[in-house]
């Protein structure tokens, strides 16, 4: 695979995997039919190639790696697996004012561009 159809690959697939996420009519496109839904992506496999969709592993990590060989490998193997990992959701939590303050356009609180600071 030269790092040209590595970096469409990749594109391709994190735009599937986002659209999944983001979308229940997209994941139950996925579901019913994979290869045409890969197709839809722009990735195309020969018919003699079966679609695996593996969802929500446990205790492991996606990786990329591994996606990217098995698309490289399907033509020989006869088996695409495709790895759609979990969304786990976002810890909710407070944040402390402070804390606050310090996520506001990233600018630390006490040290604000304005004429009073500056001028000093």
């Amino acid at each position: 695979m030269t790092p040209v159809d590595r970096a469409v690959f990749v594109a391709a697939y994190s735009r599937l995997v986002a659209d999944v996420w983001a979308d229940p009519v997209k994941e139950q496109a996925l579901d019913r039919d994979p290869r045409a839904f890969l197709a839809s992506y722009g990735l195309q496999l020969p018919d003699d190639v079966l679609v695996r969709v593996v969802r929500d592993v446990a205790d492991t990590d996606p990786d990329l790696e591994v996606q990217v060989e098995s698309w490289e490998r399907a033509g020989a193997t006869g088996t695409f697996v495709l790895f759609v990992p979990s969304l786990l959701p976002v810890a909710q939590s407070e944040l402390a004012e402070d804390e606050l303050d310090s996520v506001v356009a990233g600018l630390d609180p006490s040290c604000a561009c304005c004429c009073p600071c500056c001028c000093t």
